[in-house]
């Protein structure tokens, strides 16, 4: 793979290097694994810029050391020497490339194989690239819902706590509502005891009332009767009384006329009576003063 096809964002690739940095914390030994992960599994010429933007570890010199040192590695391992001693030098070189040429096969033989399962190993990466972006767009939509769930849960908090309070304020009024209850039903036995009282109070009462309403109505009976019997003994008395006034009247008219006959007489008399005393009084008179000169001439006579 040419340089320019690397891509840095690649998610394959920095999986790679976080897995070299937790294994080779050292830094030349994580930029010296760093360039063979680039030149034999991504198929990338490693360079020190490119080093230094992957591991960005350390001075732009080590990248470069490393790299140096990493190209002697390979030319060394690429260049194949046969010491045998029966062997001429013409031979000895034959061998070498022969062996050489085997070595640069199966090496490309196992570049086309690695590129065929870095290819794979893109396509998945690509898969898992478009299933994280929809998982990033589902986890956003779930934190979208989140969030309106969390209003929600709010509300509901709210309004749970708002069913609380009236609930606790329903409590308190249950309670006193029970507490006047029971003093209601206190009240409503004591006025049952009461009343039970009253009943048994008013039976001894009501039983006495009737006693005393018989023997009123038996009073009542034996007077009406003792009234029905002295209403005919005050009927006979008032014929009688009747009879006797009859007999009164006629006598007091005959009162009244023997009184009238009375009165005249008394009247005539009276005049009589007064005449005699007028006259009485005039003899009277005449001796009264014939009494007084005869005293008057006995005072003289005695003076003498």
């Amino acid at each position: 793979m040419p340089t320019s096809d690397l891509n840095l964002s690649d998610t394959a690739l920095h999986a790679d290097l976080a897995e070299l940095r937790t294994r080779f914390p050292e830094t030349r030994a994580l930029y010296r694994e760093v360039c063979g992960l680039l030149f034999f599994c991504y198929g990338v010429t490693p360079t020190a810029n490119k080093l230094y933007s992957l591991v960005r570890k350390g001075s732009m010199g080590t990248p470069a050391e490393v790299l140096q040192q990493f190209w002697q590695e390979l030319r060394g391992r690429t260049r194949v020497t046969i010491d045998h001693p029966d062997l001429p030098d013409a031979l000895k070189e034959i061998a070498a490339e022969a062996v050489k040429t085997i070595w640069q096969a199966a090496n490309e033989a196992a570049s086309s194989e690695l590129s065929a399962l870095r290819a794979e190993a893109r396509h998945a990466a690509h898969m898992a690239e478009s299933e994280r972006d929809a998982a990033r767009a589902e986890t956003a939509a779930a934190r979208e819902d989140a969030l309106a769930l969390s209003a929600q849960l709010g509300e509901a908090r709210q309004a749970h706590e708002a069913v609380q309070a009236d609930l606790a304020s329903e409590r308190q009024a249950h309670a006193a509502t029970q507490a006047g209850l029971e003093a209601g039903r206190a009240e409503l036995e004591a006025a049952g005891r009461q009343l039970a009282e009253l009943r048994t109070q008013f039976s001894t009462e009501l039983e006495r009332a009737r006693e005393q309403v018989q023997i009123a109505q038996e009073r009542a009976e034996a007077g009406e009767r003792r009234a029905l019997r002295e209403l005919d003994q005050e009927r006979t008395a008032r014929q009688k009384s009747e009879r006797l006034a009859e007999e009164l009247r006629a006598e007091l008219a005959q009162a009244r006329n023997e009184a009238r006959e009375a009165v005249v007489a008394h009247a005539e008399t009276r005049a009589r009576l007064e005449a005699r005393a007028a006259a009485l009084d005039c003899s009277l008179g005449v001796g009264k003063a014939i009494f007084n000169l005869k005293k008057g001439i006995d005072a003289g006579i005695h003076r003498d």
